[in-house]
């Protein structure tokens, strides 16, 4: 038997409810300008801020189409 071999997907076809990979490091630098101009709470902020950003970043991305890799 032959083997065939199936062609990556090109980026018209990828789902649009496929996870977007947003590196950690982007993600912890908009949690990190959220806290501050939140004027630095000493406590509380903290997984609040982590989710706003990534949802941003996420939808900024989508909106760019960069997620497409």
């Amino acid at each position: 038997m032959s083997r065939v071999a199936t062609p990556p997907l090109s980026p018209a076809h990828t789902p649009t409810n496929a996870p977007v990979k947003i590196p950690h490091e982007k993600v912890a630098m908009r949690a990190y300008e959220k806290w501050c101009k939140r004027g630095r709470p000493q406590q509380g902020t903290d997984k609040q801020d982590w989710i706003e950003a990534e949802a941003e970043l996420r939808a900024e991305m989508m909106r760019s189409g960069s997620a497409r890799r």
